[in-house]
């Protein structure tokens, strides 16, 4: 995948865990952040029935988190069902790189899908990231 042309005045969002010595490649990106869901289980951060499966298409430029185990009939008011999501964003956002200009586009965007016990997507969220900008020095 190629990287993105970033004008050197510019200000990037760099996510917290994004590792330059390793590359971009968007499929460490999916390694790292598999890891990183482990962990968040491990310390109770997601519930045990919650299932994730992230697919790369790199030539989109696309993380792909798909998420079962939830619905709405099990959470009426969708209090866990957002907080997965706003959780499984945060994380991936962390291996994001984010220009602040209007043509640039990011590392990747990440579309994160809740389904049902049927497969039918029944929520998501889809987006770049979110973080604090800072001025990129080349």
């Amino acid at each position: 995948m190629a990287e993105p042309d970033v004008p050197a005045d510019l200000r990037v969002m760099w996510g917290a865990r994004v590792d330059i010595e390793r590359g971009h490649r968007l499929e460490a990106v999916a390694v790292h952040l598999c890891d990183d869901i482990a962990e968040l289980r491990e310390d109770g951060g997601l519930p045990d029935h919650v299932r994730t499966l992230i697919t790369v298409l790199p030539q989109h430029r696309v993380l792909h988190i798909q998420v079962e185990g939830l619905s709405v009939e099990t959470d009426p008011d969708r209090t866990t069902i957002r907080d997965v999501m706003n959780t499984l964003f945060e994380l991936a956002s962390d291996h994001n790189i984010i220009t602040l200009d209007p043509t640039s586009p990011p590392l990747f965007t990440q579309h994160i899908v809740l389904v049902d016990p049927h497969g039918y997507p029944f929520a998501a969220k889809i987006g770049a990231g979110m973080g604090e900008p800072e001025r990129l020095t080349p």
